[in-house]
């Protein structure tokens, strides 16, 4: 993500490209999200990505948030549920030899707002042929600043308050099941410091607004604890008012859900993503990502 600026002709350091936005903040789907949580309870949820690019830059880290789920929603009835959540995105990422820089760091504190509303109710028995449900899930995220003025290592960057709207959709036929967003959308605000950016004169940079696309996850259940299929998602980072040049992403790659931990409250949910189209300004990059809840 290589940063622009209309008076004059600076670049970032290398080890500073990685961030316009954090990612990890950007709400990937997994078959079977969308729909509500177990009633009234309690969850730990964390989203672990792992990435490496062919220029050898690594990350890994994930938002993990402690969550609750209502008993009902605005309706006061099992058709809809509200879910909060706070947490933070811990992790690391390369620093390429930068000085006085850890390559851990902890990224973007948030609170989040879920609502799940049940378009289409089933008509028939749950796990028939002609099981039908439709939910839909507007999802609020506000991010605030960690504190860090470093150029690089996890959490550079993210020294900004930043907020992210998105509205999934869970679709459940029979055996297939799909998890969709159509788009969603990531603004990121100045940074608190500012960064040398060596010409003399430090500069609070500005992510801007982000979008990701065709965000969805499609399978089949093929045992009565094992969903197979597909993940696709396609970013444009930084698409206007950021201090930071347009990148895109296209990936795509096998996904997997495992229910049969359901009993101890326990869902496991991962995505393998192969770059098949990145602009000229990012590297070639693969990704395995996933979604760990718990219950309690």
């Amino acid at each position: 993500m290589k940063p622009y600026h209309s008076s004059s002709k600076w670049v970032l350091p290398t080890l500073a490209l990685v961030l316009g936005i954090n990612q990890s903040t950007q709400a990937e789907q997994f078959i079977g999200f969308g729909q509500p949580g177990i009633p009234g309870k309690w969850a730990l949820e964390s989203f672990p990505v792992f990435s490496r690019t062919t220029d050898g830059d690594v990350r890994a880290g994930g938002n993990t948030v402690l969550a609750y789920f209502s008993e009902t929603g605005f309706t006061d009835t099992p058709r809809d549920q509200l879910q909060f959540w706070v947490g933070a995105i811990p992790g690391y990422a390369s620093t390429n030899g930068a000085r006085d820089t850890s390559p851990w760091g902890v990224a973007s504190p948030n609170l989040g707002f879920a609502y799940y509303y049940n378009v289409v109710e089933p008509t028939t028995d749950y796990g028939s042929a002609d099981y039908t449900t439709f939910w839909t899930n507007p999802t609020l995220m506000v991010e605030f600043p960690n504190g860090n003025e470093k150029v690089a290592g996890y959490g550079a960057f993210a020294n900004r308050y930043a907020v992210s709207f998105s509205v999934a959709n869970y679709l459940r036929v029979g055996r297939f099941a799909a998890t969709f967003t159509p788009v969603g959308i990531h603004y990121a605000a100045r940074n608190r410091n500012a960064t040398d950016l060596g010409d003399g004169d430090p500069t609070r940079l500005k992510g801007g607004v982000s979008l990701w696309l065709a965000n969805v996850a499609a399978g089949y259940l093929v045992t009565e604890d094992l969903w197979l299929g597909v993940h696709h998602a396609y970013h444009i980072n930084n698409r206007t008012a950021s201090d930071f040049k347009e990148s895109r992403e296209g990936k795509i790659g096998p996904s997997m859900t495992y229910t049969g931990f359901a009993e101890q409250g326990l869902y496991v949910s991962a995505n393998l993503n192969f770059d098949y189209y990145h602009s000229a300004n990012l590297p070639h990059s693969n990704s395995l990502t996933m979604a760990l809840v718990k219950f309690f």
